[in-house]
């Protein structure tokens, strides 16, 4: 069983599994949602920038988050999830290329970072070198093309391209 949200351990849960409180979720959602109040938006946005929709969207996180905390507060009812451990390990690399990714895309630059994301990524996951290779390549082209080239938007360029 790979995911279950109302399963107990002595029934259907493998060794392997591990269980997570629900509160847990929405406690990192409202987290997330202060943090990005508080310290990441005002840090990242520049003046004259937009800065409407990135706060709609944490305060968003905090109130959906806090909500379903209060709830659970109140009705004194919560779910445990169940996940193996090996699809945990699938999500937790697959995060940390992500931020690789993010954090590496304002210095080697957008297409170049986006090539090797895309190659990377799907190779991780298993598909063929025929395949990754030719979505590497058409997927940050089209890319280019209609968001550079006909709509006269940029992507942060790095020591490449």
């Amino acid at each position: 069983m790979i995911w279950s949200s109302k399963c107990r351990r002595d029934e259907n849960m493998d060794k392997s599994d591990i269980s997570v409180k629900e509160t847990y979720y929405y406690g990192f959602i409202t987290l997330l949602g202060l943090l990005l109040i508080f310290v990441l938006i005002p840090l990242g946005v520049q003046s004259g920038e937009p800065r409407l929709f990135p706060y709609i969207y944490s305060a968003a996180l905090v109130v959906v988050g806090g909500g379903k905390l209060v709830h659970m507060m109140i009705t004194k009812q919560t779910e445990q999830y169940h996940f193996n451990r090996k699809v945990l390990k699938y999500v937790g690399l697959s995060i940390l290329l992500f931020f690789v990714y993010a954090f590496l895309v304002q210095y080697i630059g957008f297409f170049i970072m986006s090539i090797l994301f895309i190659l990377a990524f799907l190779l991780y996951l298993g598909e063929s070198w025929k395949l990754a290779i030719v979505l590497c390549l058409v997927l940050p082209g089209s890319i280019y093309l209609l968001f550079t080239r006909l709509l006269n938007l940029y992507f942060p360029s790095g020591i490449m391209f």
